[in-house]
């Protein structure tokens, strides 16, 4: 089935009515919804029109990525406190008209909007998707409410906030990524220790211990965005001083064996010696002896 011949022209009419939303984050919202297009794997002209139209406007606000973790965070506070009400409560708030934060609402809210951050490659976007790195939810294999997290027969469950901010810091573009992936990755799942290896690379980051940069740009960026000259330097300087360290590490364990070689080495030396002693003894004993017969 064909796309309808309007289609191009509601979705630009669309985007450029979100654009004018005065609200950021009514705007941010907005723009955000038009950024699914990107899983498209092969966008024709019209839908990379749309798509780097939509991106370019909510990288330029503030708070394009810091919204999303808000949100996550506020509707998270809030399902925990809902889902300890009795159902006499619940009835209550909704014949008030008071909103309910359900479990699935947030479950689905989450991965949507981590999976969007994909697509606003900034300082702002990775340093809320290192946030969700360190996320413990799920990791006990519970859900957010304390259920068991369990396979279905047909589906998979949603992968956890830490699962989903490596999907999708990945795809960001940063210049020497932590994790290499060994091959090709079509469903988009993850890999043994990637995630170990982004928590690692960002616990890093947020430390000061390192720097990074997005491939083609040469501004470095820390935790906080673009990294002062001291911190360049000082991220530097803890590169060299930890290749160092490696390497007299990998010295240090080489050089017993090392030893252990001359030892061994040394001794066909020694009972060289010691042969060649025995010989000069027993010759002169030999000249002595003799001597004494002649005599």
């Amino acid at each position: 089935m064909g796309r309808d011949p309007k289609w191009f022209e509601n979705r630009m009419g669309d985007l450029n009515r979100a654009i004018q939303i005065p609200n950021n984050n009514e705007r941010i919202a907005a723009l955000g919804d038009f950024l699914d297009i990107g899983t498209v794997r092969n966008m024709d002209e019209e839908q990379k029109s749309i798509f780097y139209k939509a991106q370019a406007e909510l990288l330029a606000i503030p708070g394009h990525a810091k919204y999303y973790q808000d949100k996550i965070e506020e509707m998270r506070k809030k399902v925990l406190i809902d889902s300890k009400r009795t159902p006499q409560e619940l009835e209550k708030m909704q014949n008030e008209g008071q909103e309910i934060m359900w479990e699935s609402t947030y479950e689905h809210f989450r991965e949507i909007s981590l999976r969007t951050l994909q697509f606003m490659p900034s300082a702002e976007t990775v340093s809320v998707l290192g946030h969700f790195l360190d996320d413990p939810e799920g990791k006990d294999g519970k859900n957010v409410i304390g259920r068991l997290i369990e396979n279905g027969q047909d589906y998979a469950p949603r992968p956890r906030n830490a699962e989903q901010a490596a999907k999708s810091i990945r795809k960001l573009g940063i210049e020497h990524p932590p994790f290499q992936e060994p091959g090709p990755n079509p469903h988009d799942g993850l890999f043994e220790g990637e995630v170990d290896a982004w928590q690692s690379w960002w616990s890093q980051i947020r430390d000061g211990k390192r720097t990074y940069r997005f491939i083609g740009s040469k501004i470095e960026y820390g935790a906080d965005g673009p990294a002062s000259k001291e911190v360049v330097q000082r991220a530097e300087r803890d590169r060299k001083r930890d290749e160092e360290r490696e390497v007299g590490h990998k010295k240090s364990a080489i050089a017993p064996e090392t030893g252990s070689t001359a030892a061994v080495a040394a001794k066909p030396l020694s009972i060289a010696g010691i042969l060649a002693a025995c010989a000069l003894i027993g010759g002169a004993v030999w000249y002595y002896l003799r001597g004494r017969k002649a005599a």
